[in-house]
């Protein structure tokens, strides 16, 4: 007879073994979820008796755990924004400094003359985070997910499908944000910006995502100079643009914006105190043809 305790105490040293960091958080979310229960009144109750059969199944997930699998694939979802969106081996794993992101596109929206209809272009949307995230902020907005992998994008209108969003939205197979039609209010993105010789090196739950959402090139900021230089045509007057970066890539991609076309170019800090996100807002006037 197994209980949950045996259980947690038994996957936690298996995971800890095969190098797993948080094993315990990462065991108990696991358990939880496979029981259809709420993971911290499982381990309240504490020795709850489990059938055989869901024994092996957690067997089954503590092994692809242990292969370093991230635990959202594993589950099969993850929350986001208020969200609980499908994730798997297609799209990246969205990340809580994506969440800021999302944040501060609201809040230019809401300080912004745009009410509640701005057009929105999320590019490299992956599982369609924030594409979805400002769609339901703003119901009346009219939201454009791009993205270069057909897989992502799939996955991305799977999500938008289970939310009710499809009919709302616009879902591109483009590589390049001068593709994605617009004019836009709004562009935001999270692209891949990991330096391509340090992927090798990461954390193997991190190299089991999409290389094609990790790898930024030599320098990491391969795709956030491709953004930069097309954005201001897609763009419309007044528009800005959003993006996430790695905790110390914002003052060097803020330099590649030109002060002639943007009126304000600024290196936004994380919650934790990094510098990951550039914020531009395209001037009113025109400029070489802009």
């Amino acid at each position: 007879m197994r209980t949950t305790k045996n259980l947690l105490t038994e996957g936690t040293a298996l995971l800890e073994a095969a190098g797993i960091s948080e094993a315990g958080l990462n065991c108990s979310w696991l358990l939880a979820h496979l029981l259809n229960i709420d993971r911290l009144t499982m381990l309240a109750e504490g020795g709850a008796v489990v059938p055989p059969a869901k024994v092996k199944e957690f067997n089954k997930f503590l092994a692809r755990k242990a292969e370093g699998e991230p635990l959202a694939y594993i589950l099969g979802s993850q929350p986001f924004c208020g969200l609980s969106l499908k994730v798997d081996a297609r799209v990246l794993v969205p990340r809580p400094e994506t969440e800021e992101l999302v944040g501060l596109a609201i809040e230019f929206i809401l300080g912004s003359r745009l009410g509640g209809a701005p057009d929105i272009l999320d590019f490299g949307a992956g599982s369609g985070a924030i594409a979805l995230a400002l769609a339901r902020r703003f119901p009346a907005a009219r939201v454009s997910a791009a993205e270069k992998s057909k897989r992502a994008l799939a996955c991305c209108m799977e999500n938008a499908r289970a939310l009710g969003f499809t009919g709302r939205m616009n879902f591109l197979a483009v590589s390049a944000v001068k593709d994605s039609g617009g004019p836009f209010d709004l562009i935001v993105s999270n692209p891949p910006y990991i330096p391509t010789g340090v992927i090798a090196g990461l954390d193997k739950e991190v190299l089991s995502e999409p290389r094609l959402a990790l790898d930024g090139g030599p320098d990491g900021l391969a795709v956030a100079k491709e953004i930069i230089a097309q954005a201001p045509a897609a763009l419309k007057r007044g528009g800005a643009l959003f993006m996430e970066l790695g905790d110390t890539q914002g003052p060097a991609a803020v330099k590649l914006l030109d002060k002639r076309i943007w009126k304000t170019r600024r290196v936004i800090k994380d919650l934790n105190g990094k510098q990951r996100f550039i914020c531009a807002v395209r001037q009113r006037l025109s400029y070489a043809g802009f």
